[in-house]
């Protein structure tokens, strides 16, 4: 579980603040629409800076990588052999038609939730 500081940063996040880290110092900025509602933020700005290490250490943490799922990476899809065959032209089972390996997939893929576990 998130320490209170962590979450604070990120239900700050959702109502439009953005954070900018300089060393040790983070500032928030709103960028959302409308007027802050300043009896909901400030509690959550005490307790960032409360847990002022653990947001940081969060904050500076690296985004996960984003993965695009392709046809080579459905199960339907038949890659023919040759020098780059998940790249290369193939058949998907699945729509009975040619496709190539780095083709978006299709919704079949998609909203398969072993897709999602995939191994990057």
């Amino acid at each position: 579980m998130n320490s209170p500081g962590i979450e604070a940063a990120r239900k700050l996040a959702h109502l439009g603040y953005r954070f900018q880290v300089t060393g040790s110092t983070i500032k928030a900025r709103y960028k959302g629409t409308g007027e802050p509602n300043p009896a909901q933020v400030r509690p959550l700005l005490a307790l960032v800076k409360e847990h002022k290490k653990e947001v940081l250490t969060y904050l500076n943490k690296p985004a996960p990588r984003e993965r695009v799922l392709t046809c080579a990476d459905c199960p339907h899809f038949e890659a023919n052999h040759g020098p780059n065959p998940r790249e290369g032209w193939g058949h998907c089972r699945k729509q009975n038609r040619g496709r190539y390996g780095v083709a978006m997939a299709c919704k079949t893929i998609l909203y398969t939730p072993a897709a999602t576990e995939r191994p990057v």
